[in-house]
């Protein structure tokens, strides 16, 4: 097998178990509620406790690549997953799980940002494309393990398995990854100065920083509390709040495909403004509904409208940035980690004071301020590059 497909597939893999590691715990919510008596208010603080190792890992995740090498960073990550995921799966009390749940940040700020670097160099030219299709992998992962988590709680199986087969997983990876000798080549570190220091690129940087924050707090904001708001909210079953964060998971990963082709054709920014208007429309359906099944649909539909999201401000990123954009990629993905430190836990705060619907609300506003910044001129076709990169046809520019 070619060494860059085989790469591609071991990052496929990764990306499906990080999003297993973020997403399961939205699922597992509710029962962990009832065994260790838990309120919303603090069940939320899970997600603070995953996201800001996430975060601050992250924010160092390129500088640390540059020094000590991809691979190192990158083994670390599937390390942290492992030594995350074993220690949740036999936590005896919701404190300790809430640490299982720390590793599994940090584990994941190796993680993200470099492997999403590593395929903008793998694909130059093309980074919408190959993120799109990397992301699908992420978002069945996302999709299928909330489903199957409420499909087995509901039959008597434990939580515990849903933490302890993925950190097996990631044992795996990362003795794939320890084998993999394209890592180590030239041209696969970081370098080049932090894309803060370049004064042309403050403004689009920190614009980029805003759009990620408030995307990943709508995204984590929404997934975080689909479960609960199904089962105690409008009345469903574990089941069917399982399924609804699964549909809303499964139409993000479609769209992914969908986005990854209609990116080759159509420009970054016309699919970033059409996909978030589309989540407002369907965020604004879901917050008028008290049907599970209408509510479930409304679901699919916002989860459609983010798909593109994530994967073109990335692209768009490493296309402005050139040379830069590995530090310029884990900053960015960093302040996605600030929204889903924030968002989340605000949503447990008012579900707990106003009632769990008021959470969507918090959402519609995040998406709404995210279309407008994709009105920015900062998000428009033929705007100033900010350094050295590549065209979509794989042609250098300046």
């Amino acid at each position: 097998m070619e060494s860059k497909t085989r790469l591609y597939l071991i990052i496929f893999l990764a990306f499906y178990f990080l999003a297993v590691s973020m997403i399961i715990t939205g699922a597992v919510i509710p029962q962990w509620m009832d065994e260790f008596s838990v309120s919303a208010g603090r069940a939320g603080r899970l997600f603070a406790f995953y996201y800001l190792p996430y975060t601050i890992v992250t924010f160092c995740s390129g500088l640390l690549s540059q020094r000590w090498g991809k691979k190192v960073v990158l083994l670390l990550g599937q390390a942290f997953l492992a030594g995350g995921f074993f220690s949740v799966s036999t936590s005896p009390s919701f404190s300790l799980i809430e640490w299982g749940l720390f590793l599994m940040g940090v584990g994941g700020g190796f993680s993200e940002a470099p492997f999403t670097s590593l395929l903008s160099q793998i694909f130059p030219g093309e980074e919408g494309y190959a993120l799109n299709l990397s992301q699908i992998s992420f978002g069945l992962g996302a999709a299928t393990a909330p489903f199957l988590a409420g499909f087995l709680l509901e039959r008597g199986f434990s939580w515990r398995l849903f933490y302890l087969f993925p950190g097996m997983v990631s044992l795996v990876i990362f003795a794939l990854l320890s084998r993999e000798k394209l890592l180590e080549e030239k041209g696969m570190e970081g370098g080049g100065k932090s894309p803060l220091r370049r004064r042309e690129g403050n403004g689009f940087i920190i614009v980029s920083f805003l759009a990620m924050f408030l995307y990943v707090g709508a995204e984590i904001g929404s997934s975080s509390w689909i479960t609960t708001y199904l089962v105690k909210g409008l009345g469903g079953s574990l089941s069917w709040g399982g399924l609804a964060l699964a549909v809303f998971w499964g139409a993000l990963t479609i769209g992914r495909f969908v986005f990854a082709f209609l990116s080759r054709s159509l420009s970054y920014p016309v699919i970033l403004r059409f996909s978030s208007f589309l989540s407002l429309i369907f965020l604004f359906f879901l917050n008028f509904t008290h049907e599970v099944h209408w509510a479930i649909l409304a679901l699919g539909g916002v989860g459609f409208g983010y798909s593109a999201v994530w994967p073109l401000i990335v692209a768009w990123v490493a296309q402005k940035m050139g040379e830069e954009q590995e530090k310029a990629i884990g900053f960015v993905v960093a302040f996605g980690g600030l929204g889903a430190i924030f968002f989340p836990w605000l949503g447990g705060v008012i579900g707990e004071r106003w009632g769990l619907s008021y959470i969507f609300w918090v959402v519609w506003v995040l998406v709404l301020f995210l279309w407008l910044v994709f009105h920015s001129s900062y998000f428009r076709e033929g705007g100033k590059e900010v350094g050295a990169g590549r065209d979509r046809c794989g042609n250098e520019w300046v």
